[in-house]
């Protein structure tokens, strides 16, 4: 039985449908507030309509990452522990809990392996964890984590979730993790990078001089999975399908559902004004805004991401950005 932590969410009801297709008894931790919603839509795009049929191999457990006990609690009978739970926010308001979820709920996982003796730990990062500055021309599975301003505190929760893993494979719990792009995917259209995905879908007539690394939510579960099957302890990837400019992604999107292409190129310093303006917007609205400081720094600057091992090791045969749009029109429709 595999123990998932983060199956409300995105990635992480994406993981569970493959380790049920794969014939794996689920653990699923859930919170008492946590919705289902993304979770069945997901299950059911995957699944199909009658869905909960083939999940009588999925069982719940309310169990939080903050909470040692729980976690502790959920873990008799678990071979190993997907460990997909975090938060992707870049909005100062929610730093305190983007700290305590990514890092502080990582190490009670950590912990609450080695105490239970749990094998295995597969363990979802970032390709933000590996650090960025101005003079690395590929990122790879060899760099290491550079301070930098380039570093969004995110970037920063991730790599400290890391060195919680790594302190964990020091102790004796079998360790590995992968490193995604941008990921793009089916789900819940109104957060993450989903919501990125349908303004692309809904059309953008502006864009970046950025470029950075992206890849289908469904090559990210088959490389998490591989690495527990094949047993790479010790062993992190590079997930990402392709390295593409900002203006390339939405253009792509823009033929497929036959939007005009993008055209007006956003500046820095008009990133500069534009998330000051959604600053004071939050103050107003207290919602999150899409864009904040960091994803402006973000937003200016070109990474490009080496995914030679991940083919290698994993055998992983990347779906194109191209064919996720496809996929959402023919499943979806608009």
């Amino acid at each position: 039985m595999i123990l998932l932590t983060g199956a409300t969410g995105f990635l992480g009801a994406h993981v569970c449908a493959s380790l049920l297709e794969k014939g794996y008894e689920v653990r699923a931790c859930k919170r008492k507030s946590s919705s289902l919603q993304e979770f069945e839509n997901i299950l059911a795009w995957r699944l199909g309509a009658n869905w909960q049929e083939k999940a009588k191999s999925l069982e719940w457990a309310e169990a939080d990452i903050l909470d040692y006990d729980s976690l502790m609690d959920a873990m008799p009978g678990i071979k190993a522990v997907f460990h997909v739970a975090a938060i992707v926010t870049f909005w100062e308001k929610r730093r305190d809990e983007l700290f305590q979820v990514n890092v502080e709920g990582t190490a009670n996982m950590v912990n609450a392996c080695l105490a239970a003796g749990i094998p295995w730990l597969i363990h979802t990062s970032s390709i933000a964890a590996i650090g960025r500055d101005a003079i690395q021309p590929a990122i790879s599975e060899d760099n290491e984590w550079v301070d930098s301003p380039y570093n969004s505190q995110y970037a920063i929760s991730k790599h400290l979730a890391e060195m919680e893993v790594w302190r964990g494979r020091e102790e004796g719990l079998k360790t590995g993790m992968v490193n995604p792009g941008v990921i793009l995917g089916e789900g819940d259209w109104s957060k993450g990078s989903c919501r990125l995905l349908k303004k692309i879908i809904d059309g953008l007539p502006y864009y970046t001089d950025a470029q950075n690394g992206y890849v289908d939510v469904l090559d990210v579960v088959d490389g998490l999975i591989a690495i527990y099957e094949k047993e790479l302890d010790g062993q992190r990837f590079i997930l990402v399908g392709e390295n593409l400019e900002a203006k390339t992604l939405i253009n792509t999107g823009a033929e497929v559902f036959g939007n005009k292409p993008a055209s007006f190129l956003v500046k820095p310093w008009m990133l500069g004004i534009a998330w000051r303006i959604n600053w004071l917007s939050s103050l107003f609205t207290g919602k999150e805004p899409l864009l904040t400081k960091e994803t402006a720094n973000t937003g200016s600057h070109r990474y490009t991401y080496a995914t030679e091992k991940s083919k290698e090791v994993l055998g992983i045969h990347y779906r194109s950005i191209r064919g996720i749009f496809e996929r959402i029109k023919s499943d979806h429709g608009r």
